[in-house]
């Protein structure tokens, strides 16, 4: 696979080769010499972003004969005090933004972005009087412990290009949703068995469950996942539910799977069941491999929990269905 970045910086080039690679692709990663259009320290991300198309656009046009196009481009956006940017509050002064672009043949391009990285508030306000960012970083990193990403960018910059033909594999990687079942269990009180997954923030649960293996029944994967995640077997199965669990992945969880399994899916499908729990709750010992932390609760402390899309109507549809409250 022939890949063409819009820089001749050789770091840009092996930032790009390096993560197409950990996404399984043979690629020959190649560079060209372009204008970005813009100015040479974007101040907010949609400046950044228009950097990274041209970028890729200009590569396309100079050496048309590629299977993608790639564009990169690191700016800084500026945060004001309790302000909310795509529902995230932020502290005051510059984030590290990062975006890369990818065309493909037919010109259809893929945006993908970084994590973003908060600067230093020194940093910050000497920029905005109108010094140089690598200069001021550089000088600021000399006498304090920083995030290494905040000069060499690499690990954003992976981030953004893994994203990017992540975008392009749901549109066009004939990606299917993977098989998964799920657990609600309850004990005899009615309290609801929830858990924390490694991974999840500190306010984000979900009920039990787990990918069905090739060959399983969906029956044998529920129990199967329930003692994994929390080390015990005395759950009895009562009934699966009516609904099916349907949602898209993020364009990063898709990129993850692809990296460690060398496949990916563009969502998941999940069977639901409703399970009793019958042994005692001392037995339980959940896999600090998958699970940090479990809880058990009242259907009505749901909405205190459940705050992915859609999570919380569904768990309420399956109380429904069962008449618990």
């Amino acid at each position: 696979m022939k890949v063409v970045v819009g820089s001749k910086n050789p770091d840009k080039i092996k930032i790009v080769k390096d993560a197409l690679t950990e996404l399984h692709l043979n690629v020959d990663v190649i560079g060209v010499e372009i204008d970005s259009g813009i100015t040479n320290q974007p101040l907010d991300k949609e400046t950044t972003q228009k950097g990274a198309i041209n970028r890729a656009k200009d590569a396309k046009r100079k050496i048309p004969n590629a299977d993608f196009w790639i564009g990169l481009e690191g700016g800084l956006h500026d945060y004001h005090p309790s302000s909310e940017d795509c529902g995230v509050v932020s502290a005051e002064g510059y984030n590290l933004v990062t975006y890369a672009c990818l065309i493909d043949k037919d010109n259809n391009e893929y945006i993908g972005e970084g994590e973003e990285i908060h600067l230093p508030v020194e940093v910050s306000e000497k920029i905005k009087k109108g010094e140089w960012f690598g200069k001021v970083i550089r000088e600021y990193a000399k006498e304090h412990e920083i995030d290494q990403n905040l000069i060499t960018r690499v690990y954003p910059f992976t981030q953004a290009i893994q994203n990017s033909y992540a975008e392009y594999l749901r549109k066009y990687g004939n990606l299917g949703y993977r098989k998964k079942a799920s657990a609600v269990v309850v004990d005899n009180d009615k309290n609801f068995l929830i858990v924390q997954l490694v991974g999840y923030g500190n306010d984000d649960w979900n009920f039990c469950g787990g990918g069905i293996e090739k060959g399983e029944s969906e029956k044998y994967a529920i129990l199967r996942e329930l003692k994994e995640e929390l080390g015990g077997d005395k759950f009895e199965i009562l009934k699966k539910t009516k609904l099916v669990n349907k949602y898209e992945w993020p364009v990063s969880v898709i990129a993850k799977r692809l990296k460690e399994e060398g496949k990916t899916w563009r969502g998941q499908e999940s069977s639901i069941f409703f399970v009793r729990f019958v042994g005692n709750k001392k037995e339980i010992i959940p896999n600090s491999a998958e699970v940090k932390q479990i809880k058990w609760i009242k259907a009505e402390e749901f909405k205190n929990h459940f705050h992915f899309p859609g999570q919380l109507e569904l768990a309420e549809r399956i109380i429904d269905e069962f008449n618990i409250s």
